[in-house]
């Protein structure tokens, strides 16, 4: 099959599938306002389980504290304690801790002695005075501890530079920071190292923090997100001041941006995520301090415009390694057959489509079942099948979601593994490849789901992801509205999540355990539940799991079938059966043998 080289349906100039995601994720460069404080109302859980899946969509707590908060703060205080205690048997690892200061004589002392006064001892502290003229080069000079090293700048270059000269003479395995006018708790360099030796393969860890105020006693909040690497595309929740990493990540992945003034620890933060393993440690160890200082970084003007180009450094590395996915081509290692039920929607389909032909080409099987849409989609369906490009079911009549996708699977490859897509879905690079190497590689997969990431401004992204910010793309399918993360693991690497659902916007499931299942139930389910109900059999019948890989991105434009269903002026009836009853008509009841069950009223 010739494989296309731009999305249709896209307007004015022409767009690669590379580049579809800053089309569609960047509309605005100027909507923050204030710091989203998550409501209160979504701190549900009750238990340290429901705080770890929690502070996946919503990692900061603010006070006053419930006791239910205090609980899961003392369970992180014994985690502290397992993990020091891990660390203090054998303090053979150095780790360098990275200081810079600038004019910061009322703060740094309390900084300094906080690193001194840690259990783990084998450190070096490497100070950087950045010009300062206030009199902390006197102040650093008169602490006297042998583990200190001083190094300086004459003449002031920036927080960056002045961390990767510390990085540059950095000796320890693992590395550190602190911040001039932040502090840690004296089991901080204890509780990191412990994590590193609990988790051999972890490339850097972070723990969470208090944050404060002024020089207020008791802190506002606290910050904490098991690892969510979806949620730090979309917001950062990670301090600098929280995270420790081997020395040598930094060959891989590059020091600190000198070019930018404000947010250099979320650019280096998503290089991390992006090609090492990084992990979550609940333990609130750090203590961070709002307007403690005059000269912070937080008050240099202008956070949109550096958010931005962070986002841009960003795009290019995605768009590169999209770039290198497309050219190795599709390597997917067991058949897969793509199935789309569809209403309507000419445009969405097409972009649909051609986001799976760009990069799959003829190494898939797609089947569109069509629900009776109108004749400019109908005429494109006929011509794509008479081309061989798809199989094509059409109906007469709107069965809708469930019948349809159960039509497409009965045509497919009976040996192929099953995607379900909607109409409104836009693949990118390697996605399929990476649900299909989890669905086989762990043995109770039952249901793989990938990120669902809505376009930049989609009205429903904080009923999901509460800390997001709404005006940036954001994906979903972990979410509050559907409360659908479970298990989540104390120390969190991110790459799977297990779920209790997962909406059929997109899914892919291994034929085997489709075929020992009873299918998709479109009697009880015509167009939503259905897939609730799959879900529940899969995991209380089958006993498998549902799983979400952050490695599989789709785009998703979010019920547009739907909306041209809502508008049609047969509203009332088809759509207020199928959409708001889910339920069947008497006559197509009878054709296809449904009961109305007696608990549908």
């Amino acid at each position: 099959m010739k494989k296309s080289t731009q999305l249709t349906g896209m307007k004015a100039e022409k767009t690669s599938l590379r580049e579809y995601p800053r089309k569609i994720g960047r509309k605005v460069k100027a909507k923050i306002k204030g710091t989203n404080k998550p409501n209160r109302d979504s701190r549900s859980f009750r238990d340290f389980s429901g705080f770890l899946k929690n502070s996946m969509i919503s990692p900061v707590i603010h006070a006053p504290f419930r006791e239910q908060d205090k609980r899961c703060f003392a369970t992180m205080e014994n985690i502290s304690k397992y993990l020091e205690s891990m660390a203090l048997t054998n303090m053979d690892d150095l780790v360098t801790v990275v200081l810079p200061v600038h004019n910061r004589v009322g703060t740094v002392r309390s900084s300094i002695e906080s690193v001194l006064n840690q259990t783990y001892t084998k450190f070096e502290l490497i100070i950087i005075d950045d010009g300062s003229d206030d009199g902390s080069d006197e102040l650093l000079k008169s602490i006297n501890d042998e583990r200190i090293v001083l190094m300086y700048n004459k003449e002031r270059g920036g927080v960056s530079k002045a961390r990767n000269m510390g990085l540059e003479s950095a000796k320890g395995k693992y590395v550190a920071y602190l911040d001039s006018d932040n502090m840690w708790d004296p089991r901080y360099l204890a509780a990191m190292v412990g994590a590193f030796k609990k988790l051999p393969d972890a490339d850097a860890v972070y723990s969470g923090q208090f944050l404060y105020k002024g020089d207020n006693k008791h802190p506002y909040a606290v910050r904490f997100g098991s690892f969510n690497r979806s949620l730090l595309n979309n917001r950062n929740y990670i301090d600098i001041n929280s995270l420790c990493h081997k020395r040598e990540l930094v060959e891989n992945v590059g020091v600190f941006d000198e070019s930018l003034e404000r947010l250099v620890d979320y650019d280096l933060i998503l290089r991390i995520s992006e090609s090492a393993q990084i992990y979550s440690v609940p333990v609130l160890l750090s203590y961070y301090y709002f307007d403690n200082a005059e000269n912070t970084i937080t008050n240099i003007p202008g956070y949109v415009s550096y958010l931005e180009t962070v986002r841009e450094k960003r795009d290019i590395r995605k768009e590169r390694k999209s770039r290198e996915l497309s050219n190795s081509g599709p390597t997917l290692d067991q058949g897969v057959s793509i199935i789309i039920p569809n209403y309507e929607a000419l445009e969405d389909l097409k972009e649909c489509f051609n986001s799976i032909q760009e990069l799959y080409g003829s190494e898939v099987e797609v089947v569109v079942v069509d629900n009776a849409s109108s004749k400019p989609v109908t005429d494109y369906l006929d011509d794509m099948a008479d081309n061989n490009r798809i199989k094509l079911i059409k109906n007469v009549v709107n069965y809708g979601f469930t019948y349809a996708v159960n039509q497409g699977i009965e045509i497919s490859k009976p040996e192929n593994d099953i995607l379900l897509m909607n109409n409104d879905s836009i693949l990118t690079p390697g996605s399929i490849e990476a649900l299909q190497k989890t669905a086989h590689k762990l043995s109770d997969a039952g249901i793989v789901v990938p990120q669902q990431v809505l376009p930049a401004e989609t009205k429903t992204i904080n009923e999901h992801v509460p800390f997001a910010y709404s005006w940036y793309e954001c994906d979903v399918n972990l979410s509050k509205a559907h409360n659908n993360i479970i298990n989540v693991p104390v120390f969190h690497s991110g790459n799977v999540v297990e779920l209790s659902f997962a909406p059929f916007f997109c899914v892919y499931i291994k034929r085997e355990v489709l075929d020992s299942s009873v299918g998709l139930d479109p009697e009880y389910g015509r167009h939503y539940r259905s897939d609730r109900v799959y879900c529940n059999f899969i995991r209380h019948i089958m006993n498998l799991k549902v799983y979400y890989v952050v490695d599989a991105v789709v785009y998703h434009k979010l019920q547009k079938s739907t909306d041209d269903l809502s508008s049609k002026p047969s509203k009332g009836t088809s759509f207020d059966l199928m959409f708001k009853k889910n339920q069947w008509d008497e006559e197509l009841a009878a054709e296809l043998g449904y009961k109305k069950p007696v608990w549908d009223f």
